[in-house]
């Protein structure tokens, strides 16, 4: 499994327009942060993107993705959603190949499966053929859970439902077996301030946690550092990263609070745009 940050920033994305503050103008690589989103790529080729944020189409140009199996979306916000234009290519490719005719799938909760259909309605409007818009179906996630996993391929994947603010979200956890008794697993829950005993229990251990940590200063729909600290230690995976960062915090500023905040024991770190995970491989 290989795991790409295409973007680690909230919804101003950093810098944020019109700033002029010292992370905005940094010429650092890792303070340049695009809305979150995050692209997985199973050992067997299947290719999986959480959020298509309006950054998604530098992201997919960055990342070299030319292929695409599936789209996870953990809400329907515009720093997460309005890239969905540029999913077409991939449901183009899949409709060229005269031995699939399937649309691209898209998974979510059923609040987000709406407002994408309101929000985009010409995508699922009959209208004149044409290249002008995706071919998509969507797929309510809430039927998936970890006795009947979403199944694509080599991955498998399940909703986390978490809280944002007073709005129902999803994270998603993407497992891959790797040998006969081990399995690796990512943990993705962004834009969330309330993570349930339930949800915690379901990413428990896993290999690699991916929290949302806005700032340092609280926040009411998501999570500060502190908190997010928390919970990664009660989640205790055995690596974490923060995302969906501000300009509050350099990178290099946040890793020195961490230092300084934590024991070496919970390997916590930024995540930046463009970091590359690369998970085991089957021996």
């Amino acid at each position: 499994m290989e795991i790409f940050f295409a973007g680690t920033g909230t919804s101003h994305g950093v810098p944020v327009i019109g700033c002029t503050c010292p992370v905005c103008t940094s010429e650092t690589a890792e303070d340049k942060r695009t809305r979150s989103s995050i692209f997985v790529k199973g050992s067997g080729g299947t290719s999986i993107v959480i959020d298509t944020g309006p950054d998604f189409r530098e992201q997919a140009l960055r990342a070299k993705l030319n292929k695409l199996d599936a789209v996870l979306y953990t809400h329907s916000h515009a720093d997460h959603l309005h890239g969905i234009d540029d999913l077409r290519i991939f449901s183009h490719k899949s409709r060229c190949c005269k031995t699939n005719e399937k649309p691209l799938h898209i998974y979510s909760n059923a609040k987000t499966l709406n407002d994408i259909q309101v929000r985009f309605d010409y995508i699922f409007s009959p209208v004149k053929e044409g290249g002008g818009k995706p071919y998509l179906e969507l797929i309510d996630a809430s039927i998936f859970s970890t006795e009947h996993p979403l199944c694509i391929a080599e991955l498998e994947i399940i909703p986390v439902p978490l809280l944002h603010g007073h709005s129902e979200v999803y994270g998603w956890k993407i497992s891959e077996k790797v040998s006969v008794d081990k399995t690796y697993s990512l943990a993705y829950l962004t834009d969330c301030n309330f993570i349930s005993e339930q949800s915690i229990e379901l990413v428990r251990g896993a290999d690699i946690l991916v929290i949302d940590a806005l700032r340092k200063r609280p926040h009411s729909t998501h999570l500060n550092f502190e908190e997010s600290i928390v919970y990664a230690q009660k989640i205790g995976a055995k690596r974490s990263f923060f995302t969906h960062i501000c300009h509050d915090f350099s990178h290099s500023q946040i890793k020195a609070f961490l230092a300084s905040h934590t024991d070496g024991s919970l390997n916590i770190e930024p995540a930046y745009d463009g970091l590359v995970l690369n998970t085991p491989c089957a021996p």
